[in-house]
């Protein structure tokens, strides 16, 4: 099992060690009597502090004192219970990405599910993927660079947000009436398609009529599709390192039979160099973009 050191503590929770040190010391939150920088300390406790942390700040009525004295099964039935009223009186959502990645690094499914549902119920699709799904995956992506955590931390929570966006796609009427027709598509060996699921349902959600090929498309593949179904607009996803030449292939299979597309390459950051000055292509580098992009599409 993986312990966590005084310091990775204070990353996950946001607070000083001073303050952990000193919960401990007053109210007993680990079972060690004594802890500094050289102590180690196992998934419950960091579960734990996070969770106290929340309830302290969510809620005057809870005390550090009395949560502490909680078992870790009593402090979640409290949690789900007080994130509905959190939701509705905070638009600050750290504490909830602190909770969601504290479920990830301690492998605990049914609580990331349990919070990520009820975001999405509060706070609605498009908002709960722009402020809270794509910051935990950003802030596990900065934690795993930064320490020596393991890397299956965040294959784990890309298949739980996965799941909760393949549920949401499922439950979305698809549109029978629109002019207009989406190509979706990772193209070979990239694999990441977090953010080509979220593009599917929020075009879903608009009414947008959209083809979903997934990840790991040849160009032979694309290729067969574009000369079978009329396409009007592209969406695709690369990593920053990606080869650009074999994304400008990509790029001009589809302007050869589709020349008036609209191509949008998403990317994490934007892209510093473009693929290539010969073929117009949109770089979006956050879901706010896109959504600005494709409301003007629509409004059109």
């Amino acid at each position: 099992m993986y312990s966590y050191t005084l310091n990775h503590l204070v990353q996950f929770s946001k607070l000083n060690e001073q303050m952990i040190v000193l919960w401990n010391k007053k109210y007993k939150i680990f079972n060690d009597e004594k802890i500094d920088k050289s102590s180690l300390f196992t998934q419950d406790d960091l579960k734990k502090l996070i969770i106290v942390s929340f309830l302290a700040n969510s809620n005057v009525r809870y005390t550090v004192e009395k949560l502490c004295a909680q078992s870790i099964s009593e402090l979640s039935i409290v949690t789900e219970f007080e994130l509905q009223n959190f939701l509705k009186k905070n638009k600050i959502f750290s504490p909830l990405i602190n909770l969601l990645v504290c479920s990830c690094f301690t492998y605990d499914a049914k609580s990331f599910d349990s919070i990520l549902s009820i975001c999405f119920k509060q706070l609605g699709i498009e908002e709960c993927c722009v402020k809270i799904v794509f910051p935990v995956i950003s802030q596990l992506a900065i934690l795993i660079d930064t320490n020596s955590v393991h890397s299956a931390i965040k294959s784990f929570t890309k298949n739980l947000i996965r799941k909760q966006l393949h549920f949401l796609i499922k439950s979305t009427p698809y549109s029978v009436d629109n002019n207009r027709t989406w190509l979706l598509f990772l193209p070979e060996n990239e694999f990441h398609d977090i953010e080509l699921l979220y593009a599917h349902l929020l075009l879903k959600l608009d009414g947008e009529k959209s083809i979903y090929l997934g990840d790991n498309q040849t160009k032979e593949s694309i290729n067969e599709c574009l000369n079978t179904i009329n396409i009007t607009h592209v969406f695709t996803y690369i990593n920053d390192d990606y080869d650009k030449d074999k994304m400008k292939d990509y790029l001009s299979t589809i302007k050869k039979i589709y020349p008036t597309s609209t191509i949008f390459v998403a990317t994490y950051n934007k892209l510093k160099e473009p693929i290539t000055e010969e073929i117009p292509y949109i770089n979006v580098n956050n879901p706010i973009m896109f959504k600005e992009y494709l409301d003007k599409i629509i409004a059109m």
